[in-house]
């Protein structure tokens, strides 16, 4: 069963979502409608591969494909959202994120290299089906993560790493922007938002369908 706090922070039909997202550079609140929510539509049981003890290599990174490699957390077509959280298996694993797929998130310091102690989810934090609030992201056409698992531990040998993607599908209509030289969302609109961000400090860049419905 999905935690209460998971489960609180899916939308319905006819709630504003607003995302935290960069248009041509800046930093910007794009506002979207749930027209139609869709799930649960959970990819379960995804291997990210075997980790040996400590290397640093991990699984290496994986964008989460199936077998003719296409992009199972990026949605193939416009106006269509994915809401999802993920859960880890087994307890130990360590996974880290990029998002978008080559951009690390979660470090302190500096930017945050394989096997530090930052910057990581487990399957303590996060267990494989009853995923942590803390692993909340957002995709859409254009835009989508990377995952690498990291066995941390002397013993076993060797681990194989699975996820379990908790995923509901929002087809959405764009309402507009916060500001700039673009289409503006109507106050009300602003008001009534559940605001997330999509990626970390560093936010993601619009994907270019969003980019051309913010046009006036």
């Amino acid at each position: 069963m999905l935690p209460i706090e998971v489960v609180s922070r899916f939308l319905d039909e006819r709630q504003i979502l607003g995302l935290l997202m960069k248009v041509d550079g800046i930093r910007r609140i794009i506002y979207f409608e749930t027209e139609v929510v869709e799930g649960p539509d959970d990819l379960m049981d995804f291997s990210l591969g075997a980790a040996v003890a400590q290397a640093t290599a991990g699984t290496g990174w994986k964008t989460i494909q199936d077998s003719s490699s296409r992009y199972y957390l990026e949605p193939a077509d416009d106006a269509v959202i994915y809401h999802f959280f993920y859960g880890i298996s087994p307890g130990q694993a360590r996974v880290y994120l990029q998002y978008p797929s080559g951009v690390d998130l979660n470090s302190l310091i500096t930017t945050r290299a394989i096997s530090d102690p930052v910057g990581f989810v487990d399957g303590i934090k996060s267990p494989y089906r009853s995923p942590s609030v803390v692993t909340e992201m957002f995709s859409m056409n254009g835009a989508y993560p990377a995952f690498l698992g990291y066995n941390p531990y002397k013993e076993p040998a060797s681990i194989t790493i699975r996820m379990n993607f908790f995923i509901m599908r929002y087809s959405v209509r764009l309402l507009g922007t916060d500001g700039g030289n673009w289409k503006i969302a109507p106050p009300d609109v602003r008001a009534r938002a559940a605001i997330r961000a999509v990626g970390g400090r560093n936010l993601v860049d619009v994907p270019s369908w969003i980019q051309t419905g913010l046009r006036r």
